[in-house]
């Protein structure tokens, strides 16, 4: 089961690689939208990329719509110091989690997203609304984006 990083920060895209591997998971880090999609992964689901907004290039809002357009049932974490730099209302999101990140609710949110990946999604809202950061974003209309 994977997860993709995306953050231009080597120590913190690491930090977080090494938490979700301690969690169970497979994750692969890139230093930028460009890479990841260079690599060709984001044709393919993983359970979830994790990318950071602000990054040389491409945002992470960026990197979502361009994502969306050939997979859009990829989900996405956002993880930002800057809640409402450049937020993109159309880049919707799983979750949003403001910097510094807690290790346990990096853990929350990875759970989660993977039980959404493999039993759906019918249950789950309630619990990922509460683990979000929604109101550090300004956002007061968050619904899942894989719920129709």
């Amino acid at each position: 089961m994977d997860i993709d990083i995306i953050d231009d920060n080597n120590d913190l895209r690491e930090l977080y690689q090494e938490i979700i591997e301690t969690g169970g998971f497979n994750a692969k880090g890139y230093a930028c939208a460009e890479d990841y999609i260079k690599s060709q992964k984001c044709t393919s689901s993983s359970i979830a990329v994790i990318t950071d907004v602000c990054m040389p290039g491409k945002s992470g809002y960026e990197l979502i719509n361009e994502v969306k357009k050939n997979n859009p049932k990829q989900r996405f974490v956002v993880i930002t110091g800057t809640p409402q730099k450049g937020y993109i209302k159309e880049a919707r999101a799983c979750f949003y989690v403001q910097k510094p990140v807690k290790m346990d609710k990096l853990i929350d949110v990875i759970t989660l997203l993977s039980l959404c990946s493999l039993a759906g999604n019918s249950d789950l809202p309630p619990a990922c609304k509460l683990i979000s950061d929604l109101d550090s974003f300004g956002i007061c209309d968050w619904k899942c984006p894989h719920q129709n």
